[in-house]
């Protein structure tokens, strides 16, 4: 079977010709702030003292190798250019393979292979720097059976939710990192998180609040107010 990889919105076998014959995706390393003081054992580790206790990733590096339905060297000319405006003329987009469509990440090529790496018989290597997660193509909640895992996902069927007063309880299920998820509200309400006395005011529409996370497990969201609430987010894992 012929598996290739979605970038920048497009396909690379059904587009350009080529599939993934190789690939290494490296794991992110841990972005470490220590100090050293004379005379101690060890050091200070002081990288997650700004993150509140969350440890941080840096970038990680996919390395692709494409096969080509081999052409002649005056097509292979045009081809890579096309190639190239498809790797290069691009931020940071989606890069979603074949063989795990229910992730994406978040990748970029910022150093585009040269022509002289497009060989006659049809070799060539691409490195993606992607940001250190994978991230769902779907929302929890939405209930998509045919990227379903059995391993680790939760089964949540919707995302939208009826709030009446005083206050109603929700529970979402997290299956991934620790997450931010973008709350959407019909009115403003207020809204405390497994069982934290701490209390975020939420106005009406989109509210993604700095410090408000959803673990990975069930999470208790306690929302005082009336009306309707969306809980978007994606799972996020290594």
């Amino acid at each position: 079977m012929i598996y290739g990889l979605t970038f920048n919105g497009k396909h690379s076998f059904s587009e350009f010709g080529l599939y993934v014959e190789k690939k290494t995706i490296n794991p992110p390393s841990k972005k470490k702030i220590v100090d050293d003081v004379p005379f101690m054992h060890g050091n200070y580790d002081f990288s997650t003292v700004g993150s509140r206790g969350e440890q941080v990733f840096d970038t990680r590096t996919i390395t692709v190798k494409f096969a080509l339905i081999c052409y002649t060297m005056e097509e292979l000319y045009t081809k890579y250019s096309q190639i190239l405006e498809w790797l290069a003329d691009c931020s940071q987009s989606q890069l979603i393979f074949d063989y795990d469509p229910g992730y994406y990440f978040l990748a970029e090529v910022q150093d585009a292979p040269k022509f002289d790496d497009l060989t006659d018989n049809g070799e060539l290597e691409v490195n993606f720097v992607c940001y250190p997660f994978r991230y769902s193509t779907s929302y929890m909640g939405d209930d998509i059976w045919d990227t379903f895992n059995f391993l680790t996902d939760y089964t949540q069927y919707t995302n939208t939710f009826e709030i009446t007063n005083p206050f109603t309880t929700v529970v979402m299920y997290n299956n991934g990192r620790a997450v931010t998820p973008v709350i959407n509200c019909s009115s403003p309400m207020t809204l405390r998180v497994n069982g934290e006395d701490k209390e975020y005011k939420l106005n009406a529409g989109d509210n993604k609040v700095w410090g408000l996370k959803l673990k990975n497990g069930k999470n208790e969201l306690i929302f005082a107010g009336s009306g309707t609430v969306k809980i978007l987010f994606r799972w996020e894992s290594l």
